[in-house]
C-alpha cells in the first residue's frame, strides 16, 4: 500500500488498518491529525493472519525508517489478530516483538474504537453481538474478507450470516447512509442479497476514536507509553 505523506511535526508515524483509512483521511482532512506519515495495512487481513503479521511487521519497520526512536502510533485493535496456532499471540505480542515503543491505540477491534460496547448496546437495543457492524471500510472491502480471502460463497454466506445475526449496522461516523442510499442502493442490495441480512446505517461521531487517538499519542511522541505484553500463562 503507498503511504500517504504529511507535514513533519510532534506527532510520531501512524501504521494503520486500511479498514479504517476513511475515518483516518477524514481526521487528516478535517485538521484534527497531523502525522509525519501513515502507513496502511491492506484492509481485512484479520482473515489471513500470517499474511497481517508480515504486513503489520513491514510497516513497523517503514515507520522507523521516519522516525528511529521507534515511536509509532498503531491503529489496530487488540484482538484483531488471532494466530489459531498459538492463541496467546495477539497485535501486542507482535509489537513487543517488532518494535516495543510503539504504542497501540486501546481498542479491541477497529469498530469498537469507532463505537464503544456501551454506544453498541444502545444501538442494538442489547444485543450487540448478534450484530455484523461495519465501518465505512467495511462497505468498501467486505467481498475482499469474505470472497477473496474466505472464499466463501452464497451457501456458505447463507450459513454464517442468518440466525447468527439480526441485521448489519453501519457505523455511519462521515455520513454516508444518503449517498448510498440514493446513488450507490445497488450496492447495499448486493450486500442484502449476498448476507440476507438488512442493513441499517446508524449515525455516530468519531469522538471515541478521536479521544483514543489522543490518549495514545499523549503530549508529545517521547513521552509516548511503552505497550505492555503480559506473558503467557503456563
Amino acid at each position: 500500500m503507498t503511504a500517504i505523506e504529511h507535514d513533519l511535526g510532534k506527532n510520531p508515524p501512524i501504521v494503520c488498518c486500511g479498514m479504517l483509512r476513511p475515518e483516518m483521511t477524514h481526521l487528516v482532512e478535517t485538521g484534527f491529525l497531523n502525522p509525519r506519515r501513515i502507513l496502511y495495512t491492506a484492509p481485512g487481513l484479520h482473515a489471513l493472519p500470517g499474511t497481517l503479521e508480515q504486513h503489520l511487521t513491514r510497516r513497523l519497520e517503514q515507520a522507523r525508517q521516519v522516525a528511529p526512536d521507534g515511536h509509532a502510533l498503531v491503529v489496530y485493535g487488540r484482538k484483531c489478530y488471532v494466530n489459531p496456532d498459538d492463541p496467546a499471540r495477539r497485535v501486542d505480542t507482535i509489537l513487543q516483538s517488532a518494535e516495543p515503543a510503539a504504542v497501540r491505540v486501546q481498542g479491541e477491534y477497529g469498530y469498537d474504537m469507532i463505537a464503544g460496547y456501551d454506544e453498541r448496546q444502545r444501538l442494538s437495543g442489547g444485543r450487540q453481538d448478534k450484530v455484523l457492524w461495519f465501518t465505512a471500510g467495511w462497505l468498501k472491502h467486505w467481498k475482499l474478507v469474505y470472497q477473496e480471502y474466505f472464499h466463501w460463497d452464497r451457501a456458505d454466506a447463507n450459513a454464517n450470516f442468518p440466525g447468527f445475526y439480526d441485521r448489519i449496522v453501519v457505523l455511519d461516523s462521515l455520513n454516508l447512509e444518503e449517498e448510498y442510499t440514493t446513488h450507490r442502493a445497488e450496492e447495499i442490495l448486493e450486500l442484502f442479497d449476498w448476507t440476507g441480512l438488512e442493513v441499517v446505517f446508524e449515525p455516530v461521531t468519531l469522538d471515541r476514536f478521536k479521544g483514543l487517538l489522543t490518549d495514545a499519542l499523549g503530549a508529545d511522541a517521547p513521552s509516548l507509553t511503552r505497550v505492555h505484553c503480559p506473558s503467557p500463562k503456563t
